[in-house]
């Protein structure tokens, strides 16, 4: 039974949780490494370096990118005022990192929707969703292995937009 890491809401300033967050993302992908049919998930050990830019506190630098992209999302644009943030911190994401290798490692768990979709861009992604606790995981294959693209909450916003991907599913 997944349940977030913290029993709390989270903030960006939270850098003791946030960090350790970042300590089992980094031991889920990096050390003891993912495998999804046969092939090994991937993730570019690349340091984040864009707090400035994004509008993220400045110790985000020196994270793993794809961490920061996963509990991060693109800012709402606000249309009365102009954001220079980018990237917003998203408490929801943070404390699911730790799903995304159950949810990878359980994939054939009928309580997962697996599926492929052809993106705009030509790419093959796989989506894994679990419905029930409305959180999906998205990788692309990339011969020979798999790269993990993001890990993310699904709510009312974005529900009906990845109920269309699921029913034109490749």
């Amino acid at each position: 039974m997944l349940q977030p890491y913290f029993d709390c809401e989270l903030s960006i300033d939270d850098k003791d949780k946030i960090l350790e967050l970042h300590k089992r993302f980094k031991n889920d992908v990096l050390i003891q490494k993912i495998h999804l049919d046969g092939a090994e998930l991937i993730i570019k050990p690349y340091p984040y370096n864009c707090s400035c830019k994004d509008g993220l506190p400045d110790w985000f630098d020196g994270l793993l990118e794809k961490f920061v992209h996963v509990i991060t999302r693109d800012a709402k644009e606000d249309k009365r005022k102009i954001s220079k943030k980018v990237r917003e911190f998203r408490s929801e994401r943070a404390v699911r990192v730790h799903w995304i290798k159950p949810i990878l490692e359980n994939a054939s768990d009928k309580r997962i929707t697996r599926f492929r979709y052809i993106e705009n861009s030509g790419r093959e992604r796989e989506y894994f969703w679990y419905r029930a606790k409305g959180y999906m995981v998205i990788v692309e294959y990339i011969n020979p292995n798999f790269a993990l693209i993001t890990g993310f909450c699904v709510d009312q916003s974005n529900h009906t937009y990845y109920m269309r991907k699921f029913q034109n599913k490749a």
